[in-house]
Order: structure tokens, then sequence, then C-alpha cells
């Protein structure tokens, strides 16, 4: 009688409901909210996943400007360029390439423009660009097209007895230049280009002034100068570096 009175109290004891320790009791609600919801200022990543950096990474800029000089260009050796390029897909740009005297005297000179007593100088042989790039693969490959205006001015001089003969060329002319090339960015914004095209005339003006005395080598060397500027179509070449923000 004893064994089964005392099995009975066990019995009672262990029917009673386990109640945890303080120390182990969750807080404010079930331990399964808790595991739910997230400490403030917790690094857990959102519920979509992302890492918090790329939630957070800035947008890069449809828009960026760009400059570039040239290094080889053709048919004017001095060249620059400002251009906007737009989603990696278009640029647009406006360019100026000259012409320097300290380059065309000696070319003047091997013409044989300048010999004895005949003189001759370019004092303009200058232009202003508008190009239009599009890149069909939003890469460096480029497929462009540049309006143009061009400008040349010089003059040829022979001494004589009777003073000095002196015959002038000015001449203006619109030109389209169809190019392709390759505009690379390297690191953070250097640029390198190269392009080569056609340089078409569209249309000008040509005004050859001689002396009515001038001799027929004043009046030949006139008329080399003035096809210097009109002769097309022309050779379009460019290997330039620049910068793009």
């Amino acid at each position: 009688m004893r064994n089964l009175i005392g099995l009975s109290a066990v019995g009672a004891v262990l029917a009673l409901p386990y109640a945890a320790p303080a120390a182990d009791r969750p807080i404010g609600g079930s331990r399964a909210a808790m595991t739910a919801a997230p400490l403030e200022g917790s690094s857990t990543p959102p519920a979509s996943g992302l890492p918090t950096e790329a939630v957070d990474a800035p947008k890069r800029s449809p828009v960026h400007v760009g400059f570039m000089i040239g290094l080889i260009s053709l048919p004017r050796p001095l060249d620059a360029e400002l251009y906007v390029r737009l989603i990696d897909l278009f640029a647009v740009g406006v360019s100026y390439s000259d012409f320097p005297a300290f380059v065309a005297d000696p070319l003047l000179s091997a013409a044989g423009a300048k010999s004895g007593s005949t003189t001759a100088r370019l004092d303009d042989f200058s232009a202003f660009d508008v190009e239009l790039r599009v890149m069909p693969f939003r890469g460096a490959f480029f497929l462009g097209a540049a309006l143009g205006r061009q400008k040349l001015k010089g003059a040829v001089t022979e001494s004589t007895t009777t003073g000095a003969q002196t015959a002038t060329v000015d001449l203006r002319t619109t030109y389209a230049t169809p190019r392709i090339g390759w505009l690379w960015t390297l690191g953070p914004g250097f640029l390198l280009g190269f392009d080569f095209g056609v340089q078409l005339k569209i249309g000008g003006t040509v005004n050859v002034t001689v002396p009515p005395t001038a001799s027929q080598k004043v009046k030949d060397d006139a008329q080399n100068l003035a096809d210097l500027g009109s002769s097309y179509p022309l050779p379009s070449l460019h290997l330039r570096i620049g910068w793009i923000f």
C-alpha cells in the first residue's frame, strides 16, 4: 500500500507543468517572435536578400563630359574637342583644328612656293566641327559624322624692280566627314581615341585676287595655294588622348 501511495505522489509531481527559470523566459513575447524580429542596429540583410551595400550604391550618371587633344591629326595637325557622352550610346562634340604657320612654312618652301624673289605665307587654315558619334554596342567602337566649316587665307608675294606684287587667297568651305573609330576609357577616366574617314566638300567660295601686272609664277603659286584648301576629298585621321568626367 505504501508503495502505491509513493508512486502516485511521484506521478502527480511529474504531471505538473514545467515553469522555465526567469532568466530563460522571453520577455514580451514568445521565443519565436524574438527570432523573427531582428534587433535594432543589426546588420542583418533586408528581406529581399540583397546586401546593404548593393542597395545603397550610387547610380552611374548617364551623362559624361570629356575633352580630347590630338597627337596626330589630318588634314590639320592641331586638334582639340569638347564632347558630351549620353547613356553610353551617343556622343555629341565640338572641335577646333588648325594648321599653324610654323608647320606650313616648311611645307610651302618644300613645294617651291618660297624661292628666289617669291615668298608665300599661310595666314589661316582652320576649321570648326560639330560631330555625332553612335556606339551601337555601348562600347569603344563608334560610327560618326562631322559637319564643319573650313577657312583658308594666304598670300604670295614676288619682289620686282617695279615693286612687290602680291596675290591673295581667301577660301570658305563647308564639308562633311563620315568616319569610324574607337574611343576607349582607361582607368578612372583617361581617354584614348582613334578614328579615320574622309572629308567631303559640300559647298564653298574661292576668292583669288591677282594684280594685273603679276608674273605667271605669282598666278600659278596663288592658284596652288587655293588648291591646297579646295581640293577634295581630303583624308581625315585622328589619334587623341583626353579625360572624361
